[in-house]
This record gives C-alpha cells, structure tokens and sequence, in this order.
C-alpha cells in the first residue's frame, strides 16, 4: 500500500471529558445517501476500544504544514498527552477539531465491523466544512508529501452531490 498516495487525517473523539485522538490513513467515502465515511483503526491500537464505541467522532484533514501533528496523534506520545499543546475546539458532534486543519467531516456512529486486524468504522456524516486553502498533508513511500495544484483546479460548482 506504500505506493498509494493516501491523505492524512487526524480521526478525533471524547472519552468522557477527555479529547482523544489517533492519526489514520485509512479513510474514504462510502455513501452520498445517506452521506457515510470509514475509517480503520487497528485492533492493537491503545485507543481501539474507544473508537469501536464512540458515538460521535470528527476526521481532521491535516494540511501540509501540520507532519508533527500526525506523528503525535499516530502513537509516539500515549494516548492522555497527544492534545497537550494542541490547540483546538470542541465541533458540534463534541469531537475535538484541531486547529489550522484544512478540513473536518464531524460524524454521529453509524456501524462498526470486524475487518481482520482492523475495526472497520462507519460514520454518517452530520457536518462537512473545508477550513483552509493549505496544501493537503499526504502519506507516500513511507515519507510525507503534498500534492501540486492543479494547473486549472475544478471550479467549486463542480462538486458531486
């Protein structure tokens, strides 16, 4: 999978009061209608359990600038400490959206399943808003990129709905 361009996002919840979140690849739309997303969170991760029973949860597009964020989300500090020094605000789903992201899909659970080493999750979307113009951050041949701008990007109307 290391030769698949793969953005990268923050998937953000609470635990009680607590802000949780973990850095995920695994992402994608699934359905317009109704409108759902997936994310993977592997078995193994400290914050699994979480996830598989969340009732809400927000997917944060980090932005290019933001490779420290991933790298602290995706498990090299524990779980309690990723949001010290992490500013954000609470979305109307009550997952934390971080700050200087360039987009976040807020989502209320709508299935989770058994996918190998993975829980398959799914969410249906409740609140979709594009934050920044920054480059997306991207996950590529084990290293981080970014994408070119298209020489003439598809004008907003283009957009499937």
């Amino acid at each position: 999978m290391r030769v698949y361009p793969q953005g990268v996002t923050v998937v953000t919840s609470r635990d009680g009061d607590e802000p949780r979140g973990i850095t995920v690849s695994s992402f994608t739309s699934v359905s317009l209608t109704p409108p759902l997303v997936l994310v993977s969170i592997a078995k193994g991760s400290l914050l699994h359990d979480q996830y598989r029973e969340a009732k809400a949860f927000a997917v944060n597009f980090l932005a290019d600038d933001q490779r420290s964020v991933s790298d602290r989300f995706a498990g090299r500090t524990t779980a309690k400490d990723r949001f010290e020094g992490v500013r954000f605000t609470l979305g109307v789903s009550g997952s934390p959206v971080i700050e200087g992201v360039r987009a976040v899909i807020e989502c209320k659970a709508w299935h989770a399943y058994d996918g190998g080493d993975h829980s398959v999750i799914l969410g249906e979307v409740i609140r979709a808003e594009l934050l920044s113009s920054k480059k997306p951050l991207v996950y590529y041949e084990q290293q981080y990129t970014t994408t070119e701008a298209a020489e003439h990007p598809a004008p907003p109307s283009d957009i499937v709905w």
